[in-house]
């Protein structure tokens, strides 16, 4: 045979067994969360963990999370005010993304959701989830009825006599106050909360919740009740549910609720109070020049609610006083509009 065939046979042979072993060692696997790509040369990190989630409170405090397969959880007590937003620290897994990006301010609550992403392209979600930890409020006790007017500004307070309201959630959005009809203990009227906190307020003095009844509310006998967080709290004395008389006002008087204001002129402010739709006139000054008053625009009245407006010709100032005509008198509230 001629050698140069069996040369030619030789490194054909050689190559085939070459590219044969090439093709096979370019298989792509997954060992350890580790991508190999073809080529075997290069890892690439498949890591989706969350390692570390913490933000800083109010007082600057550190709050870490629990994270889970699926979530992001805090565990919260409710004496503890929870921020509208975060920006959180996080730590990931090694060459990692995340999104909202690191660094961003995100919506603190239920339901916010971070994807992450590692370098070989695989995901993961993880939700944030508030777990409120409530420590049981304690209610009041009135050994006999409660007589509220409609438009005036009502309290449930802790007065320090040891039958008041304590332990309250401060958080306006988990709490409710409501009123029950005696007629058919059924028909619920929820009434605007005006200050729920810890007091030392010029306007909210004390320790608890103020608000205004509801303007459609029909006179007559209810039980008051307030849902804070997961409780419902009413009277404890049982014999005296049912017992709040609530009437329309018999007389004329304006809430300092919302002063101090600032205003321009053409600018209106609200008042709130009772028999509100007697007044026909309005006027303020400052109570170190009494002589010196200037009148309001009467925009818009009802029982319970006055809009004035601040017309061209008021100088600017500080007015700590208004007075007003009313049909049955005139009356002076302690109330600051500042125009500026």
């Amino acid at each position: 045979m001629d050698k140069s065939n069996n040369t030619g046979i030789f490194l054909h042979t050689a190559i085939l067994l070459f590219l044969s072993t090439l093709f096979f060692s370019c298989d792509t696997e997954y060992v350890d969360k580790i991508n190999d790509i073809p080529g075997d040369v290069i890892k690439v990190p498949g890591y989706t963990q969350i390692e570390s989630f913490t933000f800083k409170d109010a007082e600057n405090n550190a709050i870490s999370a629990a994270i889970t397969e699926e979530n992001i959880l805090f565990i919260w007590s409710s004496y503890m005010a929870i921020p509208e937003t975060i920006k959180p620290e996080i730590v990931l897994g090694t060459e990692a993304t995340i999104s909202p990006a690191l660094g961003a301010e995100v919506p603190f609550k239920d339901g916010t959701v971070y994807t992450v992403t590692s370098k070989a392209g695989t995901t993961k979600k993880y939700t944030i989830k508030i777990d409120i930890r409530q420590k049981e409020p304690k209610s009041w006790t009135y050994n006999n009825g409660d007589f509220l007017n409609k438009g005036f500004l009502q309290r449930m307070i802790n007065n320090e006599s040891g039958n008041g309201i304590d332990n309250l959630w401060l958080s306006l959005k988990d709490t409710r106050v409501y009123f029950v009809a005696a007629a058919d203990q059924k028909t619920e009227y929820t009434a605007e909360i005006a200050y729920l906190g810890v007091g030392g307020l010029p306007l909210f003095p004390n320790y608890g919740v103020y608000y205004f009844l509801p303007e459609n509310m029909p006179e007559g006998k209810y039980d008051m009740r307030i849902k804070n967080g997961a409780f419902i709290l009413q009277n404890t004395s049982v014999d005296n549910r049912f017992k709040v008389e609530v009437a329309e006002p018999d007389y004329f008087s304006v809430e300092r609720y919302g002063s101090p204001v600032e205003k321009q002129i053409g600018e209106t402010f609200e008042l709130r109070g009772g028999m509100m739709n007697t007044i026909t006139a309005a006027v303020v000054y400052n109570n170190k020049t009494k002589t010196q008053t200037y009148p309001l625009e009467i925009v818009s009245i009802t029982p319970y609610r006055a809009v004035l407006k601040v017309p061209t010709g008021v100088p600017a100032g500080l007015y700590d006083r208004i007075k007003f005509t009313t049909i049955d008198g005139s009356s002076i509230l302690s109330y600051t509009v500042t125009v500026k």
